[in-house]
């Protein structure tokens, strides 16, 4: 069956960590030849390091965060710091569609690989470069994580409790970077699209921070109107009530709920038995509710402290309330929702054996995307890239070898 490039399309991704290598990642799945390029010693960093575990366990082949966001892919090294290295990944460019960086600004100008030069070599070529804070203005030359991003972009500034002391958190995961990848798609089939059009490729500059802004538009928009900044809420709403996460019965067991509508609150208070609560004048309306959210939390925990999770998500669905269980990660994989969809895949890979791993999400019947590949090994694909891209004989490759320009195992281990 065909996909949406059918390998017509050629990415180069030397980016690292999440927000890149995602990009990446997906255009593999539409059918797109993505060529992973790291270097034996500085390898992308999501493979974690290697002082985790001795060298024959091969500990940076074992980072879940790096086999998922780097698969489909075909693996090669190339030591950058080395003018041969520099010169192979340019003939590379020369047979590229599209590069994928997320250095930060300055990096690729100092390696010799600016978009200047880089359109001297191929003309229609489109890179992406995705730098956490951007090319320019005070902060540009700021490394920037997940956390940071989260940080300046006004994410953390809202997570905390409605009661709390005003301490902040960060979330579980860096937000930023999946949501920064996914602009990162979207901007380069636009470029691709007008590449369609013009013939001429171009650069794209997407700064991560700003990717993550509009999750707190309302924030922005509330202090714009009032003049007050936003007060975190927990998980509360501004204007909605019940609106949170209440503990079931059991050691562990959690449902969310969200109550839009007076209608919905009174089917909620029968479901679960506590009509009464319904009646009662404080809870009687969505701004007497709001008033004395407090009252209601408190009556709300004591109803759900019996009740059973299972139980009450299927009551509160079957009386139209919007309820869902608060899922721990194996019970994500257990979901029979999820289950029934196939969401999950099974991958092989050398080294871990096989893993369940996200799938695609979009199910596009035609042209499917395809999420069952696994990432490279480092280095996996050297020989069969160089040979048959850049017509590299047998000899060439392995002087290359010789004189670490590539390799397939981490420089420090050949040093040792």
């Amino acid at each position: 069956m065909n996909s949406i490039f059918d390998g017509k399309l050629r990415v180069l991704d030397i980016s690292m960590g999440w927000a890149g290598p995602l990009v990446g990642q997906m255009f593999a799945e539409m059918g797109a030849e993505v060529i992973k390029v790291e270097d034996t010693h500085h390898f992308d960093w999501w493979r974690g390091s290697l002082s985790m575990a001795p060298p024959e366990m091969r500990p940076i082949e074992r980072a879940a965060v790096f086999n998922t966001a780097n698969r489909g892919k075909r693996g090669v090294t190339l030591d950058l710091a080395s003018a041969r290295g520099i010169e192979i990944l340019k003939r590379l460019i020369e047979v590229a569609d599209i590069l994928v960086e997320n250095f930060s600004p300055g990096v690729m100008n100092r390696l010799g690989l600016g978009y200047d030069s880089l359109r001297a070599i191929n003309p229609r070529l489109i890179m992406i470069s995705m730098p956490s804070f951007g090319s320019d203005g005070p902060e540009c030359n700021a490394r920037g994580y997940g956390n940071t991003v989260e940080a300046m972009a006004g994410v953390t500034g809202l997570t905390g409790y409605h009661d709390g002391d005003g301490q902040h958190y960060t979330l579980s995961n860096a937000l930023g970077d999946p949501v920064g990848g996914l602009h990162g798609v979207f901007a380069l089939m636009v470029a691709l699209r007008e590449r369609a059009r013009t013939g001429r490729g171009q650069k794209i500059e997407l700064a991560q921070v700003e990717s993550l802004i509009p999750f707190v538009a309302d924030a922005i928009l509330d202090f714009q109107f009032t003049g007050k900044v936003p007060a975190a809420r927990g998980n509360r709403h501004c204007e909605h009530a019940p609106h949170g996460i209440y503990r079931c019965a059991g050691d562990d067991n959690w449902i969310a709920l969200a109550c839009e509508t007076d209608d919905q609150w009174r089917s909620l208070a029968r479901a679960i038995g506590i009509e009464g609560l319904a009646d009662d004048k404080r809870f009687t309306d969505a701004s007497a509710r709001k008033a004395n959210e407090d009252a209601l939390d408190a009556e709300l925990s004591r109803a759900f402290s019996s009740v059973n999770l299972d139980d009450c998500v299927a009551r509160l669905r079957d009386a139209g309330v919007i309820a869902a269980p608060v899922n721990s990660a194996p019970a994500v994989m257990a979901d029979p929702q999820i289950q029934s969809r196939e969401y999950f895949v099974a991958i092989d890979r050398a080294v871990v054996g096989t893993h369940l791993y996200p799938g695609a999400v979009a199910r596009i019947p035609d042209t499917p995307l395809r999420a069952d590949a696994p990432a490279p090994l480092l280095g996996e694909h050297n020989r069969q890239v160089f040979a048959e891209l850049l017509g590299m004989s047998d000899d060439g490759i392995a002087e290359l070898e010789r004189l670490g320009v590539i390799g397939s195992s981490p420089r420090e281990y050949r040093m040792g």
